[in-house]
């Protein structure tokens, strides 16, 4: 059956300056954090319930628009009701209420009727007691079956926690909201209370890889940087598309002889578009166009590469082609061996193996200490060298199995 979603935001928060559902959360407003869970979950339409509808609610559902999702808009219990079918799955978030995308896909995935629930602690005292042992996270599973008949019962009265309480009377599944996950359940009835699921939502935008340059380069650079962006509502992508330009620019300087800034530019650009996917990740499962604005960035380091290869062929001999051709080709290796990895379920890939954003970062320092003709050697050596080993521990890996089968 069909997913759907109905979010209630009708409660002021405790400020007087809005609704809990326009609070502010990285940039954005509480329930634009909302519909994406249920969309991540599968929702494919969302009805969002508000009696009014102020400026800044109204903006972030044009956002959401804009942005793909299905979002419908509910003036009454009657009209948010008449939307859903009888047969339809609804994911039902209480106002103000926030929670794990894991916890909230399993809640979906459950039997209805289903209840996302929290241990009855005083941390949780916001929220409304099921029993002497669990209180209601805010989010609920039902059919539509029920909706239409709780509303023919009671009409506009407090269709939540009416829908609640009969689902608590049904025995619903119960889904633990805290079991795992970075985001605890929580009601926001302030700005404050957010700020958990802010620093989290910023967390996830940091992780941007798992080589050694995502680790102890790219991190250090997007903690202070990102954050901020986001916080202002700055897009990722003109952020993404000024790190190709700036890329293509490394290239047009070496094609005049400059390359010291072209160097420079590489990591520059890199390090930019590390920047953009983190501010991207935050809000949705990755940043569009993601593929080709790395190929295109890798592109324009490739063709750099070529220019530097064509000036050390004219001075030192054609060797120099060979050397300068073992780098992509190492990378290509590496790339090649991806679909061995997962077929031998080799787990996650040594930090230390060569990728593209690792050789552009050590471009500038080896060039300093080495020259442009052993920087090329060495980044060779480091590219063939990491596909080599990497290879080796593959077919190792392989052997074993083919042999026993």
């Amino acid at each position: 059956m069909p997913l759907a979603a109905l979010i209630a935001a009708q409660e002021a928060d405790d400020s007087g300056q809005g609704l809990r559902a326009t609070l502010p959360v990285a940039g954005r407003t509480l329930v634009e954090y909302q519909a994406a869970l249920a969309a991540r979950a599968g929702a494919d339409m969302i009805v969002i319930l508000v009696e009014r509808m102020p400026g800044e609610l109204a903006r972030a559902v044009q956002r959401l628009r804009n942005e793909g999702a299905a979002v419908v808009v509910a003036r009454s219990i009657a009209d948010a009701v008449d939307r859903f079918d009888p047969d339809a799955r609804i994911l039902l978030i209480a106002d103000g209420c926030v929670a794990d995308d894991a916890a909230v896909e399993a809640l979906a995935a459950a039997p209805t009727p289903a209840l996302m629930v929290v241990p009855d602690q005083p941390e949780h005292a916001l929220l409304e007691r099921l029993d002497a042992d669990a209180r209601w996270a805010g989010f609920a599973l039902i059919d539509g079956a029920r909706l239409h008949a709780t509303h023919a019962m009671l009409g506009d009265w407090d269709l939540v926690s009416t829908v609640l309480r009969r689902a608590a009377q049904e025995d619903a599944t119960r889904i633990e909201g805290d079991a795992e996950g970075e985001i605890v359940p929580l009601i926001a009835v302030e700005p404050k209370a957010l700020a958990p699921v802010e620093r989290a939502l910023m967390a996830r935008g940091r992780r941007d890889g798992a080589g050694w340059v995502a680790r102890y380069v790219h991190r250090l650079l997007i903690a202070p940087i990102a954050s901020p962006l986001a916080a202002r509502g700055v897009k990722p992508m003109p952020i993404a598309i000024g790190s190709v330009v700036a890329a293509w620019l490394a290239p047009l300087l070496a094609a005049f002889g400059f390359f010291w800034p072209a160097a420079v530019l590489l990591p520059v650009a890199t390090a930019a578009f590390a920047v953009a996917r983190a501010v991207g990740t935050i809000w949705a499962p990755e940043l569009p166009a993601r593929r080709l604005l790395i190929a295109a960035r890798h592109a324009a380091a490739l063709t750099v590469l070529a220019m530097l290869a064509l000036m050390l062929v004219k001075t030192l001999g054609w060797g120099w082609a060979i050397v300068a051709l073992a780098i992509p080709a190492g990378l290509a290796g590496l790339d090649r061996a991806r679909p061995i990895e997962a077929a031998l379920d080799s787990g996650e890939r040594p930090v230390w193996l060569a990728s593209g954003d690792a050789l552009i970062w050590l471009l500038p320092p080896l060039a300093v200490l080495a020259g442009w003709p052993w920087t090329v050697a060495a980044l060779a050596l480091y590219a063939l060298g990491s596909f080599v080993i990497r290879f080796d521990a593959l077919a190792r890996r392989a052997i074993p199995r083919l042999a026993a089968s």
